[in-house]
Order: C-alpha cells, then structure tokens, then sequence
C-alpha cells in the first residue's frame, strides 16, 4: 500500500511539473517582460542611443526587447542595425532572423525589407514568390517603398507577369505618398512610355521633383537629359552640376560619368586629380567601367574620347 501511494505521488508530482511548465511556457512572453522591468523606459533609452548614433549601446538594449514576442519595432529596428551594419559589421543572417519576427507580427517596415532582400538575393537566394509575398503584405498597409518594390516586379516580370500597367499604378500610389523613388520611377516610365504615354514634359516633371528631394537615381537622370538633350537644350555644364550632387550622395554611375567629364574637360575643366578621386571613389563602390578607366589611366593608356565611353543608361529602382 505505502508503495501504491509513492507512485501515485511521484505520478502526481511529475503532472504538476509538467503543467507548470506548459504553464511557464504559455507564459513566458509575461514572465521575461516582469523580468525586464520598467519596460517603457528602456525602450526610451535604447531610443535616445540609437538617435545619438550610439548603435552599440542601443544594440545591447534592443537585443534586450526583441526577445519580447510582440516587440515588432524593436525587432524591426535590432534587425535594421544588422541590415545596415551601424555597429560595424554587416549581419544579413541575425536581420533577415529579426525582420521574419517582426513581419510575422505584422510590421511594414519589416515585411518591405523582407521583400526586398528576397527580390535581390541579400543575405539569401533570391525567392520572387516570397518577396512578392511580403512586399505584398507591406503594401497592403499603405507602404510606399514596398508598393515600389512591387511596382518593380511587375515592371520586370519577377515572380508575376509583366505589366508596366500594373508597376505604373503602384508608382502612382506611391509618388501620392512623397515617395522619391517612385517619382523617380515615373519619370522612367513617362521615358519609355511603359504603362502610359511616352511624354518628355511628364519625365522631366517627375524627374525634377524626385531631384529636388536629392534622390540620387533621378539626379543623375535628370543629368542625362541634359547632357543628352532630351526635353531640354544640350547643356553639358549643367548635367556636371547635377551629376555632382548625384556623386556627393554616393552614386557609382555619377561619380564615373563626372570623372569622365573632369578626365575629357567636358561640361568643366580638365582636372586630372578630380578625374582620378572620382574615379577611384566610384571603383571603390564595385563599378567595373570605373575601374578599368582608373586602370588605363594609373598606366598612363592613352584613351579616345567618345561617347560611347560614357555610361548614360537611365536608372529606376
């Protein structure tokens, strides 16, 4: 009998260990956020470091709230700080981990990152079907640059069936939210007359307001259309002027063409030294014509000056 009764407590002692942990478990989310403490103000200093560029110290505080399940801004911003490297060192593996958390409990901003880096392959294969996915989700909350990550695969064909028709309208949207990319994009498609009407007056207009807000894509557009007299007379010293300010923003394409322009004394005056900085900068950023010209002048290779020289292909996100 008293063995009897030792099982049966040994029996009821591992059910009641077993349900406080299925309780411990459901309530983990509760228990970590006791833990923590005054939760609202750590957020605020982890907000007051990232703000002051402290990203290593707001990293430490951040990593701290992610952990809550429902802490999708915080996952979103500890994810972008991956994303972006502020700490450093790049970290595609712990951001997409951070971003696929925060997506799932519904953040935009996450979910237009998700898609993006499913769309170009960063930090992972590309995946058309999932960036279509997220970019979709985040669109559906009314965010402009996702509803421009869709337009793109659209405009493409990435994952969907073309249709400049389709890209066209999501640019729209996304131009009536102030989206400098999609004013850009536009101005692109006004160019060429996909999804619409071709009209130079119509590509420079939204051209002009995308340049206006220093978007260096449409910068450096805007330069090509006066260096190559497309709706404006030819004016070489102008499109320097904008491919200048498009190469202050860190454009590649910008930098090249400008050192080109220094190298060739076309639009300014020839300086070498200018030429070569630019080109370097421009090489140091992965761009392959920037590098091979930087190559033949360090060898001091004699080289034609020709247009086709000049990289003037139009960009759009």
């Amino acid at each position: 009998m008293k063995g009897k009764i030792k099982h049966i407590t040994i029996a009821l002692g591992i059910c009641l260990l077993l349900a406080m942990i299925v309780l411990g478990l459901k309530n983990r989310n509760t228990i970590y956020t006791w833990f923590l403490g005054d939760v609202q103000t750590l957020y605020m200093q982890a907000d007051s470091l990232y703000r002051q560029k402290r990203y290593e110290d707001a990293e430490t505080l951040y990593s701290k709230l992610a952990k809550i399940d429902t802490a999708k801004h915080c996952q979103f911003i500890l994810g972008d700080i991956y994303y972006q490297g502020k700490t450093g060192v790049r970290n595609y593996k712990k951001a997409m981990k951070l971003f696929l958390e925060s997506a799932d409990n519904g953040n935009a901003d996450s979910q237009n990152n998700l898609g993006y880096m499913y769309a170009y392959g960063i930090g992972t294969d590309i995946d058309y079907s999932k960036a279509r996915k997220y970019l979709s989700l985040a669109a559906l909350q009314g965010h402009s640059q996702a509803q421009v990550g869709l337009g793109s695969l659209y405009r493409h064909g990435w994952g969907v069936t073309k249709s400049y028709s389709e890209a066209f309208k999501l640019y729209k949207k996304a131009a009536a939210h102030d989206n400098t990319d999609a004013m850009n994009n536009l101005g692109y498609m006004y160019t060429f007359g996909y999804g619409t009407s071709t009209s130079a007056g119509d590509a420079i207009y939204w051209f002009e307001k995308s340049a206006s807000r220093d978007n260096v894509s449409a910068l450096f557009n805007l330069a090509v259309f006066h260096i190559e007299g497309h709706g404006y007379p030819k004016d070489l010293s102008k499109g320097a002027e904008l491919l200048s300010r498009a190469a202050e923003l860190n454009s590649p394409a910008a930098q090249f063409n400008l050192g080109l322009m220094y190298y060739f004394g076309k639009g300014v005056e020839k300086d070498y030294a200018k030429a070569k900085h630019l080109f370097q900068q421009a090489s140091a950023q992965g761009h392959n014509h920037a590098l091979e010209f930087l190559m033949k002048v360090e060898n001091k290779e004699k080289v034609s000056e020709t247009d086709s020289i000049f990289d003037w292909k139009l960009k759009a996100i």
